[in-house]
C-alpha cells in the first residue's frame, strides 16, 4: 500500500469524509427548508445535492470505470430472492414496530414530520420519497459512508454503523425502528454489487410501498408478535446473505461503478 493509500484508508480521513457529507446533507435540507418553509422542499434539495456531491467524489477517487464484479452470490437468482423476501420483513416489522411504539410513547416530531408531508402536493411529496429521498441517502451512507469504514472494518461493523446514522437522521424514534433493518440490508446488497442503482431501486421500492399500503392493515398488524416474526425473518435473511470478508482496505484502489 503506497502513502496515498494510506492517508485514505487513514481514520481522520474516513471520519473528515464522513462528516462533510453529513453537514452538506443537513445543512442544505435545513436552509432549503427555512427559506421556503417546506422541510419536504429541503430534503429533495438536500437529496439532490448530495447525489452530484458523492458522485463526483467517486469518480474523482475512484475513476469512472469499475474494475470489480459482482459476487458470485449476486449472479444467482436465490439471492435476489432473499433480497426481496428482506425488502418485505423489513417493510412489515418495522412499519408495524413503528406503529406499536407510536402508540405507546407518541413522536411529535414524527407529527410535524407527517404534517409537513401533507402540505405539499402530491406529486412533489411523492418525487421525494420515491427519487429525492432514496438517491440522496443511498449516495450519502452507500456511496461514502460505508464505502469509507469498510476501508478499516468488516461488512457487519460497517453495515451497522453506517445504518444506524441512516436511522439517526431521521430524528425521530418512529423511523429509526423503521430504517435501521432497511439499512443494514441494503448495505449486505451493496456489498455484494459495489454499485449504488440497486440500492436505490430497493429504497424507492420501499418508500413506494409506505405510501400505497394502507395504515389501517399496518396499524391492524402493529402488535408485538408480528414485529417480532417479521424482524426476525429479516435476520435470517441477513445471514443467508452475509458476505463474508474483512475490512477492504484496498477498495481506495479499485473503481466503483455509481
Amino acid at each position: 500500500m503506497n502513502d496515498q493509500d494510506e492517508r485514505s484508508s487513514a481514520w481522520w480521513a474516513i471520519i473528515g469524509w464522513c462528516l462533510g457529507g453529513l453537514a452538506l446533507y443537513v445543512s442544505v435540507s435545513l436552509t432549503v427548508g427555512l427559506l421556503t418553509g417546506s422541510p419536504v422542499l429541503g430534503a429533495v434539495a438536500s437529496g439532490l445535492v448530495i447525489l452530484g456531491a458523492v458522485v463526483a467524489w467517486r469518480r474523482w477517487a475512484h475513476g469512472v470505470s469499475s474494475t470489480r464484479t459482482v459476487s458470485e452470490q449476486a449472479l444467482e437468482p436465490r439471492f435476489w430472492v432473499f433480497v426481496v423476501v428482506g425488502l418485505v420483513l423489513c417493510f412489515f416489522g418495522g412499519q408495524t414496530l413503528a406503529v406499536w411504539l407510536y402508540a405507546e410513547h407518541g413522536s411529535p416530531v414524527f407529527d410535524s414530520s407527517q404534517a409537513a408531508q401533507g402540505a405539499v402536493p402530491v406529486a412533489l411529496l411523492l418525487f421525494a420519497l420515491v427519487v429525492a429521498a432514496p438517491a440522496g441517502e443511498e449516495a450519502l451512507m452507500r456511496g461514502l459512508v460505508y464505502p469509507l469504514l469498510r476501508r478499516r472494518w468488516p461488512v457487519l461493523a460497517s453495515a451497522l454503523v453506517s445504518s444506524a446514522i441512516f436511522a439517526v437522521l431521521h430524528g425521530n424514534l418512529v423511523q429509526i425502528a423503521v430504517t435501521l433493518p432497511l439499512g443494514v440490508l441494503l448495505a449486505f446488497v451493496y456489498e455484494h454489487v459495489d454499485r449504488l442503482w440497486p440500492v436505490v431501486l430497493a429504497h424507492a421500492s420501499f418508500n413506494l410501498a409506505s405510501a400505497l399500503v394502507p395504515v389501517a392493515l399496518i396499524e391492524a398488524m402493529a402488535m408485538p408478535v408480528v414485529f417480532s416474526i417479521a424482524l426476525t425473518g429479516v435476520v435470517l435473511v441477513l445471514v443467508a446473505i452475509h458476505p463474508r470478508s474483512g475490512p477492504s482496505v484496498d477498495r481506495a484502489d479499485r473503481a466503483e461503478r455509481t
